[in-house]
């Protein structure tokens, strides 16, 4: 049966992806399979329920799945939290569950010519798809389906092995998943967390859930940033402004633009919170006018300083971390790790702070790799991207930012053709895109490839 389309991956994106093809199924579908390899859908990682309260760090009232209803979110909120607010920052579960009824309310509103299954299962590799032949998606353990097309929707892969961990990834004081932390350290204890956004955050909060028995915590990144405090204001404020961009084809030139329009802002009693989140919408303009050698140059030089002003902690939140530095439980440190040895049941962490030339060693309990998603595709260790890496059906930018797409996220071939069958939708758009990461961009492209496929048939 090939008049289906399958989306792989039942996360955020392919979630609302599978929603908004049922609001507007393509001509000749008659069936929306979504494909998930855990065993839960429209959760993914990120919303996936957890013992300690993670919570989201965009407000209630900017995380609506549905573009034409901004506050959808905070109205389900408001079912079980009634005193919540739209700039609340809420439990990531929630969001979860919220995900879940967007589906099923889709199932329940669309056509009767379209229908929703829901599979379990890793899809393995994907073939076929020339001229009229349908995709074949083949799975671990259960035979193969096909699809007019296919949608990857595969969320944020893990952080990498970086080389100086090799001695120690199989070692159980080394932990390369932050949500995999020991439940059993207590105030005898150290602990090294490798990286300083906001994953840092959440894997401190996680240990300082008891303050009687928070263990010692030291973080390491290249420079030492953490995420800036996030406000109340409006999204919308900035009213004009791309003129100030207008011409700019270097780093150097956007970097002036965006300092100039960040005083501009200020001088009129603004915040300059609206200017990231203005420069945010105009980020895929900018950055696909650079050239290759300025985006190295940015992610070289400023792509930190860039993350820790665009995602932000709540002003809880960053009052919490405020005060666990204060007290001294929590270190942040400037530094490069040179090497991790195993010593017994503990780590040995050879690294050098920023500006010294000399390297420090300290003996730790548990290390943690908090370093982000790892978007380069030939280290993968997803097998279904694997595949289509060897079969070259989709290729990686020269920056080992994520896949190559063409316009709706259709996969650029390893012979550079741009797909008709086969799409991708989620974080690794940054290699074209640079902003891609959350739920309001995600779920923009995923109404605009739903608007496209209904109205090109392949």
């Amino acid at each position: 049966m090939s008049n289906r389309i399958a989306v792989v991956g039942a996360g955020f994106c392919g979630t609302v992806m599978a929603a908004n093809l049922l609001r507007r199924p393509p001509p000749n579908v008659t069936e929306i399979v979504l494909i998930e390899r855990s065993s839960v859908m429209g959760r993914g990682m990120a919303y996936a329920v957890h013992d300690f309260p993670y919570l989201l760090n965009v407000p209630a009232g900017r995380l609506s799945a549905d573009s034409q209803d901004p506050l959808q979110f905070w109205r389900f909120a408001q079912r079980t939290m009634p005193d919540s607010d739209p700039e609340d920052f809420l439990p990531r579960r929630l969001y979860g569950d919220y995900l879940q009824e967007f589906l099923s309310k889709a199932e329940q509103e669309s056509s009767r010519r379209v229908s929703l299954s829901r599979l379990f299962g890793e899809v393995t590799g994907i073939a076929g798809g020339e001229g009229n032949e349908p995709l074949t998606l083949s799975f671990a353990g259960r035979e193969p389906i096909q699809a007019q097309r296919a949608i990857l929707a595969l969320g944020n892969p893990p952080p990498q092995v970086p080389p100086w961990a090799e001695a120690v990834r199989d070692h159980p004081a080394y932990r390369g998943d932050p949500l995999d932390l020991p439940a059993n350290l207590n105030s005898e204890h150290s602990v090294l967390i490798i990286g300083n956004g906001l994953t840092m955050v959440d894997v401190a909060f996680y240990f300082a859930r008891d303050a009687a028995r928070m263990p010692r915590l030291m973080t390491v990144s290249r420079r030492g940033l953490i995420p800036l405090q996030q406000s109340v204001f409006r999204a919308s404020a900035v009213q004009g402004g791309a003129e100030f961009f207008d011409g700019a084809a270097s780093v150097r030139e956007i970097l002036a633009a965006s300092r100039a329009l960040a005083r501009e802002v200020e001088h009129h009693g603004g915040d300059w919170r609206e200017v990231i989140t203005f420069i945010r919408n105009l980020a895929p303009s900018l950055w696909q006018r650079l050239p290759e050698s300025e985006r190295r140059r940015f992610l070289r030089h400023l792509q930190s300083y860039w993350d820790v002003h665009r995602h932000r902690l709540p002003e809880q939140l960053a009052a919490r971390i405020e005060r666990l530095r204060g007290s001294g439980s929590l270190e942040i440190n400037a530094g490069r790790i040179l090497q991790l040895t195993p010593a017994g049941d503990q780590v040995r962490v050879t690294w050098r702070r920023r500006g010294r030339a000399a390297p420090d060693t300290l003996v730790v309990d548990a290390v943690i790799n908090a370093t982000g998603p790892d978007y380069a595709i030939k280290r993968s260790r997803n097998p279904l991207l694997q595949a289509l890496r060897t079969d070259g059906l989709v290729s990686e930018d020269a920056l080992d930012l994520g896949l190559r797409t063409a316009s709706h996220g259709a996969c650029i071939a390893a012979d550079g053709r741009a797909s008709e069958r086969l799409y991708y939708l989620g974080p690794m758009l940054r290699a074209g895109h640079w902003e891609a990461t959350a739920a309001a961009e995600l779920r923009n492209h995923a109404e605009a490839l739903a608007r496209y496929l209904a109205e090109h048939a392949p």
